[in-house]
């Protein structure tokens, strides 16, 4: 259902359609529909302006009834309106009595216009019900034709429960990112102002820098974090920030280097790659290793983003030989992935004795 659910999205995304755009996506439907009908149930045998007016009669009916089900009857349900139970029979009532008009409407313009003066198509069932409608009231046909405007139906009615379930799917979605997106905000404040304490209580004359990059980065998180995509460039931005505020502390005992290849274009969640180089930073300088470092690569190529961290382990991480590193941090981005972009990306991990590296490969928004 989830792959059902991206492929309706992209036809019908959920947010950002407007008014005009909605009205424009019915009328395509419906203009589909009625080719759809004049395929499959016109007579070869009778007149253009009679299939014409057979193929309206029904499309008409199948509106009729779609907006008056899903957009009238169905929230009397939903919203639990107080006088529903009346509501709906009255609805039902004017459902019935549309049939009715619009049938015998059709009945009446195509003997106006004679429209059945064909020797090769039987249509006494037609004559009888023009000269007398209470034949067709006394027949099975009634039943039959409302049968038949459900069936007809069936293409909008499935539509409409598809969006239903992919709006579902996606406010889960949202709700499960957005509780994820609350837990990695905390953690990386929280680190960024260890950070600044860290220069603040030796008097450092880098500390405004440091709270002018704090400044960039939390303006950052508490403003552009909220997007569900950002442009890559302010991703890189916002990385490039962080790492300047980490080097202010580490300059000594750390080389870092932030390489960036290609066209840096496209979308992307934000704070998705943020946790890789807080654990990279994390992990690498627990003690004076005479050799930390850390290497980031971020290419773009065909629309596709290539992100890969590598940093060495410091003595400490080494000597207490941690198992795992990033903690929930990690954990939360590696939901997040999988929820954001299901089998369109790939996340490897080597944890090697001294080094540890990570590759992200992701489809750009």
């Amino acid at each position: 259902m989830e792959k059902v659910a991206e492929l309706f999205l992209k036809i019908y995304p959920l947010e950002g359609v407007s008014a005009k755009k909605r009205v424009l996506l019915h009328c395509t439907f419906w203009l589909m529909m009625f080719v759809a009908l004049w395929k499959s149930f016109m007579i070869p045998l009778t007149s253009i302006g009679y299939n014409f007016i057979s193929i309206s009669y029904l499309v008409s009916l199948d509106i009729i009834y779609f907006y008056t089900i899903i957009y009238i009857i169905i929230p009397l349900w939903t919203n639990y309106y107080e006088h529903k139970f009346v509501t709906t029979i009255l609805l039902i009532i004017f459902l019935i009595l549309c049939f009715f008009a619009i049938f015998f409407i059709r009945i009446q313009l195509i003997f106006d216009y004679n429209l059945v003066d064909s020797n090769k198509v039987d249509f006494r069932y037609l004559k009888k019900v023009y000269t007398n409608y209470s034949y067709f009231l006394k027949s099975a046909y009634v039943f039959i034709g409302i049968l038949e405007i459900f069936l007809t139906a069936l293409p909008a009615f499935f539509i409409k429960l598809t969006r239903s379930l992919v709006k579902s799917i996606s406010e889960k979605k949202q709700v499960e990112i957005d509780y994820l997106r609350s837990q990695i905000n905390p953690h990386f404040l929280t680190n960024t102002l260890n950070n600044i304490y860290s220069l603040s209580v030796t008097d450092d004359k880098r500390n405004s820098d440091a709270i002018l990059s704090l400044s960039s980065l939390l303006d950052y998180v508490l403003y552009e974090s909220n997007q569900p995509t950002i442009s890559l460039e302010k991703e890189v931005s916002f990385l490039s920030n962080f790492i300047e505020l980490e080097k202010m502390r580490n300059t000594k005992r750390l080389q870092v280097n932030f390489e960036i290849d290609g066209n840096i274009h496209g979308n992307i969640p934000p704070m998705i790659l943020i946790t890789f180089v807080e654990n990279a930073f994390k992990h690498c300088i627990g003690d004076l290793y005479s050799n930390s470092f850390i290497k980031i690569l971020l290419k773009v190529e065909d629309n596709k983003l290539y992100f890969e961290v590598e940093n060495s382990k410091s003595n400490l991480t080494n000597n207490n030989q941690r198992k795992t590193f990033g903690g929930i941090g990690l954990a939360n981005v590696k939901k997040r992935l999988a929820t954001l972009y299901s089998n369109n990306h790939s996340l490897e991990i080597h944890d090697k004795k001294d080094t540890y590296v990570i590759i992200l490969r992701l489809g750009l928004m």
